[in-house]
């Protein structure tokens, strides 16, 4: 019963944060090649830092990218925080 009322108070932080979290937009600047192509890529690191710049402590591992951003443009990025809990966030790349 203990571990349930945890989970439950856990659950509830969660849903507050990705409350506050969602439609969140960070923008990251990165070099770019002639063809709109990235030199390296993005990574769940990268919008981790920036999203600790907006004061949102997000751990790179729940940041779900199915692989590093590699171009510029505007994605919508999903943040696993707790079982069942996710936030949907905006990753502009924009050429620096």
């Amino acid at each position: 019963q203990a571990l349930e009322t945890r989970d439950g108070k856990l659950r509830q932080d969660a849903e507050a944060f990705a409350a506050r979290l969602n439609g969140t937009r960070v923008t990251i600047a990165a070099r770019v090649g002639e063809e709109g192509l990235l030199y390296g890529s993005v990574s769940g690191g990268d919008v981790a830092d920036e999203l600790a710049k907006k004061g949102f402590e997000v751990d790179r591992r729940q940041i779900q990218l199915d692989e590093n951003l590699k171009q510029t443009g505007t994605f919508e990025v999903p943040v696993r925080l707790f079982g069942g809990v996710n936030a949907h966030i905006t990753v502009e790349v924009v050429p620096q």
